[in-house]
């Protein structure tokens, strides 16, 4: 017996009930719009929830039950979406786990979260997992989202996984849907794992709807409202911004170019009145807006005045109107580049830069950021106009913030994380008793309650693409190399990572056969890449090292010191004042 057409719920207490009451309220109109190659397609609400129903009623034929975990392993789809609504609503945890993970990784991750089914892209994924399989005991079901007609083990197809949905009845699934609480595990997300075992940050259902919510009531969009998001959904921004869409009935289009270059043709075409993006994407659309038409000249001549008022100086009556202009045309020109009813973009993952946000302050389109984290949720919003340089905005209103004696950041409410899967030690390295979340940055709190981070306690760094980098345990790695006498890292708050290292000048002599002071500088750069190459090995693709400058001698003690217990200890700040000009080059002279 097939499930009902038609089915909502009467009180939406977790994500997934909230779905099929908007399902109820919007039917036929169009939720989202998946890019295909060089097209869109368009999936209605009540579509969508289709195959959510019947991926419900699929997981639940093929044996599993309420609180066993499933992994996501896949790149943005249709699929993915699905099977990240499906097991949210069914009250199966799942684990995000991105797919340009190395195979140590992805195994770690299955592993430790005990997963009993993944979703996969295609059948390289599924073979990439077998080759796993006999190190994952818990893993009884790989569930290929791509067609496919081969018959491989523990396999089955996204389509007999709906087909054996179809089987379900409404009742079924209403059971299903009303055991799941608000206190119940939603879903695990690992923190990076380059200091040691990555921990999974876990997320009830009522940690889901606090942070969609931030202590208002969720209400409905406008009709016309679409979001563009160029994110991926293996992020917490992306996934967040899909969680919103849900929430609140907006239409939302995913674009695959997360990380390549930025399609304006496409986002012309599309028309949004809001986008969704982190800083580097950011960073490349705005370069292909200002190279369009007479934009950059315009910006140049718009920065140059700005700088004479910032500077205190007094602009001509004819400078004045010519800086009213120039915002004018900029404005116009932006809205035109983003398909015309651009109401506003939103970013997360790092700090945008500074040049970047004036100029969009300038034009009166609003930039809005704020400050959050996998285990907070989001915790402050502020935008354009609305803030002081520098300001992160005010807590929302269901997040209490304090400022401990040594300067650390708490944060505690309906958004913080119950703690780390199955790592009692960890979380109580961030949770103390009564509820406050330990963030590890330190900050300030101006009289009117706007945020200010300061500082960090934790040696992180947090890069444009969204993802956080310890550079410590990189920088040993570096530093075990025979050829690499010191190493320190930069990267935070810019598209890549890079190094500054020290030669072992006399060890890479030695093994070229060659007397040191023959040695050009270009010699001893390209000996010094091929071992980073070998160090990246061993790295996540995302902690990759891809560019390095040579620093011809030993770092100054207050830039890198040894701790009494053999610490190695980087002043960063230090670093970038000290080393501003190679710092430049490797970036471009941003």
């Amino acid at each position: 017996m097939k499930a009902a057409a038609n089915f909502s719920t009467t009180t939406p207490r977790h994500l997934g009930a909230l779905l099929f009451e908007r399902v109820e309220q919007l039917g036929d109109k169009t939720f989202i719009k998946l890019q295909r190659r060089d097209r869109f397609e368009e999936i209605s609400w009540r579509d969508f929830a289709a195959k959510v129903r019947e991926a419900i009623l699929g997981l639940y034929s093929l044996g599993l039950r309420k609180g066993e975990r499933v992994a996501i392993l896949s790149e943005n789809s249709l699929e993915w979406l699905c099977a990240d609504m499906a097991t949210l609503a069914g009250g199966l945890p799942n684990v995000v786990i991105s797919p340009r993970l190395s195979e140590a990784m992805v195994l770690r991750l299955l592993s430790h979260s005990r997963a009993c089914a993944v979703f996969v892209e295609d059948e390289v994924s599924v073979g990439r997992l077998l080759n796993l399989k006999g190190q994952l005991p818990s893993l009884t079901r790989i569930i290929v989202m791509e067609r496919t007609t081969s018959q491989l083990p523990y396999t089955l197809s996204m389509e007999e996984l709906l087909s054996r949905g179809r089987e379900g009845t409404s009742e079924s699934l209403r059971r299903i849907l009303e055991s799941v609480h608000e206190d119940d595990l939603a879903t695990i997300m690992y923190t990076s794992g380059s200091t040691g075992e990555p921990k999974g940050v876990m997320k009830t259902q009522k940690n889901i709807l606090a942070n969609l919510s931030s202590g208002a009531e969720i209400s409905l969009s406008k009709p016309e409202e679409l979001v563009v998001m160029v994110l991926s959904l293996n992020h917490l921004l992306g996934r967040f911004g899909f969680h919103k869409s849900v929430a609140t009935g907006r239409a939302t289009a995913v674009v695959g170019a997360t990380e390549l270059e930025v399609d304006l043709k496409t986002i012309r075409a599309l028309s949004p009145t809001s986008m969704s993006l982190v800083p580097r994407v950011m960073e490349r659309m705005w370069e292909a807006i200002l190279a369009e038409g007479d934009n950059r000249r315009h910006w140049d001549r718009l920065e140059r005045l700005d700088q004479v008022k910032a500077d205190g100086g007094l602009l001509s009556s004819d400078e004045i109107q010519d800086y009213e202009k120039l915002r004018v045309s900029l404005k116009e020109a932006v809205k035109q580049s983003l398909g015309g009813r651009i109401k506003y973009v939103s970013y997360g993952g790092a700090p945008m830069a500074p040049r970047i946000m004036r100029f969009f302050e300038l034009i009166g389109i609003p930039l809005i950021g704020g400050y959050g984290s996998t285990e907070c949720g989001g915790v402050s919003l502020c935008g354009i106009g609305e803030n002081r340089p520098g300001s992160l905005g005010k807590a929302f209103a269901n997040i209490e913030l304090r400022i401990a004696d040594d300067g650390e950041l708490l944060v505690r409410g309906p958004t913080v994380t119950p703690g780390y899967f199955e790592n009692p030690e960890a979380t109580r390295d961030v949770l103390d008793p009564d509820g406050w979340f330990h963030t590890g940055d330190l900050a300030s709190i101006d009289p009117d309650g706007s945020l200010r981070i300061v500082g960090r306690k934790k040696d992180v760094f947090y890069c444009s693409d969204g993802s956080n980098i310890y550079p410590g345990a990189i920088e040993l790695l570096l530093e075990n190399d025979p050829f690499i006498r010191q190493a320190v890292l930069v990267g935070d708050r810019r598209p890549f990572l890079a190094a500054l290292l020290v030669p072992e000048v006399e060890s890479i002599a030695a093994a070229l056969k060659r007397d040191r002071s023959s040695l050009s500088p270009r010699e001893l750069e390209q000996s010094l890449w091929a071992r980073v190459e070998r160090v990246n090995g061993r790295l996540e693709e995302y902690e990759q090292i891809r560019k390095i400058a040579l620093v011809r001698s030993d770092f100054p003690e207050h830039v890198r010191s040894v701790t009494a217990f053999q610490k190695i200890k980087v002043d960063r700040k230090a670093v970038e004042a000290l080393y501003k000009r190679e710092i430049q080059q490797i970036y471009g002279g941003e």
